[in-house]
């Protein structure tokens, strides 16, 4: 990835050189995702699955806990039969490890969800990008990532997000009337 930022970089350099009238402008990826109506969108999203998923390993850390508690109460141990103190400790080692698979799967699960997110947000970025650029006449917009410095009144990231909320607002519109078209009651004959 460096190497392309790099590679963005040095291209860019050299299309400046030869083109003096060069229009440039910077995205700031972070920017959109967090002042975008769909990057704001995503990111409820998100938090509602991470707590979702933390509630649900918490009530097995909590269980989890309390047979602990039991298996180290020397006197609870004592007032059990050796089988069900075999069974709590069987009881223990089963939802240990449920609980250490579940917390693997809710981070994979968290980390798809992740990338998904991202993915949907640089592909709005882009699009809002690109939307700009044509309107405004820039011959080059760089994601603020790829570079060392920019000046500050190079920095297009609100102009851009405007356009991605227009984008986003037409899209919940668009996805309104074909919910209510699939849900339109079926006329008598």
């Amino acid at each position: 990835m460096k190497k392309l930022n790099y590679f963005i970089l040095l291209v860019a350099t050299a299309v400046s050189l030869e083109a003096k009238d060069l229009k440039i402008a910077i995205v700031d990826l972070k920017v959109c995702a967090e002042l975008s109506k769909m990057g704001k969108k995503e990111q409820e999203g998100f938090e509602a699955l991470r707590k979702q998923m933390e509630s649900v390993l918490g009530e097995k850390e909590k269980v989890l806990t309390d047979l602990n508690t039991k298996l180290n109460d020397a006197d609870y141990l004592d007032s059990l039969t050796l089988e069900a103190e075999t069974e709590l400790k069987r009881k223990f080692r089963t939802l240990s490890q449920e609980a250490a698979q579940l917390q693997q799967q809710y981070m994979q699960m968290l980390q798809q969800a992740n990338f998904k997110v991202v993915q949907s947000l640089t592909d709005s970025v882009t699009a809002a990008s690109q939307t700009f650029a044509k309107k405004e006449g820039y011959d080059l917009l760089l994601n603020k990532e790829v570079a060392f410095y920019s000046a500050d009144n190079l920095d297009v990231s609100k102009q851009v997000v405007s356009i991605m909320d227009v984008d986003y607002d037409a899209k919940l519109k668009e996805e309104s009337a074909q919910s209510l078209k699939g849900s339109a009651p079926i006329a008598p004959k």
